[in-house]
């Protein structure tokens, strides 16, 4: 494969995973100034924290500090407006001394037309705008292979 070929090829690759990461935390981030915006608010309290170990993403035989690391994702039973009782789980997993404690009061903001949409406000959008960042990156990473390649 020649050099220009090579380039393009990293261009297709950079360019298209980089507007799928960017495209999907862009929603994400859309969502959640929605719920915080125009969702419904109740008061959760944080029932359990659910345990998982991190695995390897694959057979890779590559090693990462995180791998076997015991993450934990809190549960949160709270109500709807019309009195539905709810328990979900967040979507982040943190370290035990970094995640909510069991009994925490916590706020829940909600779509009333559909509970299972859901958000902890205080965790707010900085996560899904590295996320954004991470995805732009990429695909200016993939233009500037595609330039390359080209000329």
């Amino acid at each position: 494969m020649s050099t220009p070929q090579t380039l393009l090829l990293f261009a297709s690759i950079f360019t298209v995973a980089g507007s799928v990461v960017g495209v999907v935390a862009s929603l994400k981030i859309r969502r959640v100034r929605f719920l915080l915006r125009e969702g419904s608010t109740a008061r959760g309290v944080v029932t359990r924290l659910e345990e998982t170990r991190i695995a390897p993403a694959s057979d890779s035989g590559g090693t990462s500090r995180s791998v076997g690391t015991t993450v934990y994702y809190p549960v949160i039973a709270w109500s709807t407006g019309d009195g539905r009782a709810m328990e979900t789980r967040t979507n982040i997993a943190r370290p035990k001394d970094r995640t909510l404690r069991v009994g925490a009061r916590v706020e829940v903001r909600y779509d009333e037309a559909d509970p299972s949409r859901w958000i902890l406000p205080a965790e707010g959008t900085a996560f899904w705008w590295l996320f954004t960042v991470l995805g732009a990156l990429f695909v200016a990473l993939g233009l500037g292979f595609a330039i390359g390649g080209l000329s």
